[in-house]
Order: C-alpha cells, then sequence, then structure tokens
C-alpha cells in the first residue's frame, strides 16, 4: 500500500530534515542523526511519551546503528543533533539525563517522524543496489527514485536539483521534468491544484523531449501513470485533496 508522508507545514524544519538527508546521501556517517531521531521516536512511542532517557536513546541507538552498519558512536550523533536544537536537554533535579523534542520538532512530531521513517526505508534501499554508479546524474537518478516511491517528492526536487544545477547539457531536461513531475505531486499534498496540474503537465513533456535514453529509468509506463494521475486529479477539481487515490501516483523503476 503507497503511503505518503504528511506534509511538514514549517518551511524551516523541512529544510532541515531535507539537509540531514541530504547529507545521509553523501556519507555514512551522515546518515547517523537521521536514525537516532527515528530511534527516539520509537523509544518515545514505546514509552507513551514525548520524552526520553538519554541512556535509553544511546542504547536503541548503537543498537540501529549496528543494523544499518553506520561505524558512528550514537553520542556523537546526539551531540550534532542537540547542537541543531531538533533534540533538547531536559533538567529533572535527581533523575537521569533526559531529552525531548526541540520545539520545531515538537510542533510536528506526527509528521516528522513519517517523514523520518520514509527518510530511512529509502536509504536502506539504496544501500542493497549493487554497483551504485559513480556517475552523478545517474546517481541522482537513483536516489531520487527511491525517494519518489517513498513519497518524498520534495526531496526529489532537492536532489535532483543539485544535479541540474551541475550538468552543462546532457540530461538537463529529464532532471528538469522529474523535478517538475515531483513538485506536481509535492503541490497536491499542499492543497495547490493549479501548481500539481500545471507542473504535472510541464514535467511529463520535458521527458517525453528528452529521447529514447531513459539514463537507467523505466519512464513511459511512469509517464502514462503520471498523465492518468493527472487526469483524476483534474478531475475532482478542487475535491483532489481529500479524494484523490493515492495509489495512482506511479512508481519510478530503475532498469537493472
Amino acid at each position: 500500500m503507497r503511503t505518503i508522508p504528511p506534509p511538514i507545514r514549517s518551511v524551516e524544519l523541512r529544510d532541515r530534515l531535507s539537509e540531514l538527508l541530504k547529507e545521509a546521501l553523501r556519507t555514512e556517517k551522515g546518515a547517523a542523526p537521521l536514525y537516532l531521531l527515528r530511534s527516539f521516536a520509537g523509544v518515545a512511542s514505546g514509552q507513551g511519551q514525548a520524552e526520553v532517557s538519554r541512556d535509553a536513546l544511546v542504547e536503541a541507538a548503537e543498537r540501529a546503528f549496528r543494523e544499518v552498519r553506520i561505524g558512528v558512536a550514537a553520542p556523537e550523533a546526539l551531540d550534532e543533533l542537540l547542537a541543531a536544537q531538533l533534540l533538547r536537554p531536559l533538567m529533572k533535579a535527581g533523575e537521569e539525563a533526559w531529552l525531548a523534542p526541540g520545539e520545531e520538532l515538537q510542533a510536528e512530531l506526527p509528521a516528522a517522524t513519517h517523514r523520518i521513517e520514509a527518510y530511512c526505508r529509502a536509504l536502506e534501499i539504496l544501500s542493497r543496489r549493487p554497483g551504485r554508479s559513480p556517475h552523478p546524474v545517474e546517481r541522482a537518478l537513483e536516489e531520487a527514485a527511491c525517494l519518489f516511491n517513498e513519497g518524498l517528492f520534495f526531496e526529489v526536487h532537492e536532489v535532483l536539483e543539485t544535479a541540474w544545477l551541475t550538468e552543462a547539457e546532457g540530461a538537463r531536461l529529464l532532471l528538469q521534468g522529474l523535478i517538475q513531475i515531483a513538485v506536481g505531486f509535492h503541490h497536491l499534498e499542499n492543497n495547490n491544484l493549479r501548481g500539481a496540474l500545471s507542473l504535472l503537465t510541464e514535467g511529463a513533456e520535458k521527458v517525453k523531449g528528452y529521447g529514447p535514453d531513459r539514463s537507467g529509468l523505466e519512464l513511459d509506463r511512469f509517464l502514462a501513470q503520471v498523465e492518468g494521475a493527472r487526469r483524476s486529479i483534474e478531475s475532482l477539481g478542487e475535491e483532489a485533496f481529500g479524494r484523490f487515490d493515492r495509489q495512482m501516483i506511479p512508481q519510478m523503476r530503475l532498469l537493472e
């Protein structure tokens, strides 16, 4: 069942989490803060509260790091999140150290938790792929496909835009088209009907115009499904925000 993480309303928090993801895509060490945040959510949920003991969090995070083979000490990742004020220490007299979400994270904790879970799923899918391409554009497309399939449309835009800005010619049209398709679905989740329809149309036309070389992506079926989703959204009008079947959003498939 396709799930789309709910949007994060705070632009600052959204951008900070997206930066954590981009760092996680660059280095193994960069993934540690995301897995620590996921561990925080897991421990907090298990305890039925938004505050967790530092020792319990470090233990859970170290267990998670071992599972995904991140060679970073949990306290190091925790210090980074404390410095960024995504987590904050709680002072409780006579008790062990406790931690709580930072102010911005606390305000949107459920939405942020869903998004962080999706980030970690995408990272794990990428880690299992054999022979990651060293070519920047192909690598960005591979990452974008995994993010798109998790419903992380804003993050697809962020990853592909970096490649688009550095690509002189070549795949620029393809990258721009895929960015527009992703942003089109992002607009839908943010109740912008006009923006969604416009960018889904423009993006599909650019991808079609790129030619038969799909740079490791199977996009013919994808484009047909994007058009089917666009028609459904258009027919629903303003009701699309609540009634559009998100299962119609296609998967972006990578060629093996």
